[in-house]
């Protein structure tokens, strides 16, 4: 993919012009310059930048690649003269970036086909034949810069499918994979052609929407959802939904995160809010960070990172969707939990599985804020914090009785 700043639709065509281009019109100059110059007037600018990545697999801003071109023809027609004949542009570029500008040093010939093959190859998932994370890196940095550049929106959706563990203990590892094939047709039938999907990895997948704001996302994200709650797949009525089903997170570049790394992370973060509400629903980032009602606390309670630790943490808030406590030192962003505390009013402690969300240094003690979110819960401690919770926020709300000068008011 090179760099430009149109329309990825455009740019698939672009690429495509020059491909044939390249195929049919390398040896006629005059062929050539008319038909880069009837492009250009179509397109700008980009078209140098293609043509230029297509024939050499080299990236320049399109200043630069313009400027590369006009020199790279210049030294075609000095070639053609000393020859007697029309040279090959390939010839021409090859020779003025290996004596000139000198920015290939050790060329390797190859077909143009042979190489996209195998460039095809080293970012396909062999299970899903959906692009593989390696690409879908590449492909999120560049569209978060078109972004900022131009000024368009783009939304990442990140899917994952409900008790896949579950699904693979009851049909096996096999019947996973053709699931998770499946879906991955579904996604792909489902989305735009310009729409960038990937295998995030295991059974994690994320959508890439250039040019979509939140909503528009979320309206994608939730017809995927829909479409793979109404498949069959194999024993889907086992499932503890009694379907398989997916569920997604979105967020939204400029809206949500500033750079690509905020930008997964947030999604993350929707995806396991749109878990502990129930599965097999997306939610958005912005709106869920605020869903549940938080009530301040002061409750000791329990940690283990692994099975054999664990210690003593303060609850200083808790909400029905997670919660934020205080450490003697900071853990890793993503990381799972097991934690277990006593809520007061009520017998015995409930228990539950978090994720590390956010981690914030705390100067005044030299201790770390901890925000978690709540990605599983037994159904009778649900019940018990949501009740807890509701307590908690009514006696909050409830108006203090004062002292005048009187006696009671």
């Amino acid at each position: 993919m090179f760099t430009g700043g149109i329309t990825i639709n455009n740019e698939k065509k672009i690429a495509a012009r020059i491909a044939r281009l390249l195929r049919d019109e390398s040896v006629d100059r005059v062929k050539f310059r008319k038909s880069v110059s009837t492009i250009a007037e179509q397109n700008g600018d980009e078209v140098y930048c293609a043509l230029l990545y297509t024939a050499a697999h080299l990236e320049f801003s399109k200043r630069v690649a313009r400027k590369h071109f006009q020199e790279v023809m210049a030294h075609w027609d000095t070639l053609s003269a000393r020859a007697g004949r029309d040279v090959d542009f390939r010839v021409a570029l090859l020779d003025y970036y290996l004596a000139f500008n000198r920015r290939i040093r050790n060329p390797k010939i190859i077909e143009i086909k042979v190489f996209e093959q195998t460039r095809k190859e080293t970012e396909i998932d062999e299970l899903t034949q959906l692009h593989n994370f390696r690409y879908f890196s590449k492909t999120l940095e560049k569209e978060v810069l078109r972004s900022g550049r131009y000024r368009v929106p783009l939304s990442m959706v990140l899917f994952d499918v409900d008790d896949f563990k579950h699904y693979n203990d009851s049909n096996g590892h096999l019947a996973g994979n053709k699931a998770l094939k499946k879906l991955a047709g579904i996604i792909r039938k489902t989305v735009r052609e310009v729409d960038i999907v990937a295998r995030f990895g295991g059974e994690e997948f994320v959508l890439l929407l250039p040019e979509t704001n939140r909503e528009g996302a979320f309206t994608i994200a939730d017809r995927i959802r829909q479409a793979v709650a109404n498949s069959s797949f194999a024993n889907g009525k086992q499932q503890p939904l009694q379907r398989f089903t997916v569920s997604g997170g979105v967020a939204t570049l400029h809206v949500d995160a500033d750079d690509s790394a905020a930008l997964i992370r947030k999604a993350d973060q929707a995806l396991y809010q749109a878990k502990a509400r129930g599965k097999n629903q997306i939610a958005l980032y912005h709106t869920e960070m605020r869903e549940y009602e938080r009530v301040s606390t002061s409750i000791m309670g329990h940690i283990a990172i692994s099975p054999d630790t664990g210690e003593i943490i303060l609850l200083q808030d808790l909400s029905e969707g997670g919660m934020r406590f205080r450490y003697q030192k900071p853990l890793p962003m993503a990381t799972v939990l097991e934690l277990s505390f006593p809520l007061p009013g009520r017998r015995g402690r409930i228990s539950c599985k978090a994720k590390i969300q956010r981690v914030e240094e705390l100067e005044q003690d030299q201790q770390y804020g901890i925000g978690a979110s709540i990605i599983q819960m037994p159904t009778r401690d649900k019940k018990l914090l949501k009740a807890f919770i509701r307590d908690a926020a009514d006696h909050n709300a409830r108006p203090r009785k004062t002292r005048g000068r009187g006696g009671a008011a």
